[in-house]
């Protein structure tokens, strides 16, 4: 006697082929994790704290410009835009773009805060009047030389946890790791 291999109905292959693509996706995304993690800053996000921190030490005034390199799902870039700033995120990982891009369609903040898909090496931020940072310590030092080159004089940066070596902090939030520079040319 022989067995019939296959699928009995259109569910069940629809079931497969939905199991499937599911894998695949994720597959995706664990490797944008990975990519991430190895262009200098893998997604972990910011506490609530710790983002409030950032946006108090940024100084943020009606209309400046940040950006937010790493911005992951996009929490700095909604309190940026809070604070009245034109919020972008440059970000690797496509998922976490359209999450953020789609938070803001929906959200109050919609045409404040844009998401880019980037990679944040290859992105120029001389538009920025301040730049969000928690990426991984070794590669702080390939970023503080595109700053900078890339930003203008005066223009602050707030890093979350590391510091750039050989950098003069003129704000800092001690007990949630904070840290606010000015570009000196």
């Amino acid at each position: 006697m022989t067995e019939r291999i296959g699928y009995n109905t259109g569910v069940e292959l629809i079931v497969a082929v939905g199991f499937l693509v599911f894998q695949i996706l994720f597959a995706i995304f664990f490797l944008f994790l990975c990519l991430a993690f190895v262009t200098g800053g893998p997604f972990v996000p910011s506490n609530r704290k710790s983002v409030g921190a950032m946006i108090a030490l940024a100084r943020i005034t009606k209309d400046m410009t940040v950006i937010d390199v790493g911005s992951g799902d996009g929490r700095v870039l909604f309190a940026a835009a809070k604070a009245g700033a034109l919020a972008i995120g440059v970000e690797i990982n496509p998922y976490l773009v359209w999450f953020t891009r789609i938070r803001a369609a929906v959200g109050p903040y919609k045409g404040r805060v844009r998401a880019v898909w980037s990679d944040l090496w290859k992105y120029d931020l001389s538009g920025a009047d301040v730049v969000f940072v928690y990426l991984i310590p070794w590669r702080m030092e390939e970023l503080a030389s595109k700053l900078k080159r890339e930003l203008k004089p005066n223009a602050t940066v707030v890093t979350n946890s590391f510091i750039f070596p050989g950098w003069k902090r003129v704000r800092e939030d001690a007990a949630h790791h904070v840290y606010a520079y000015k570009i000196e040319k």
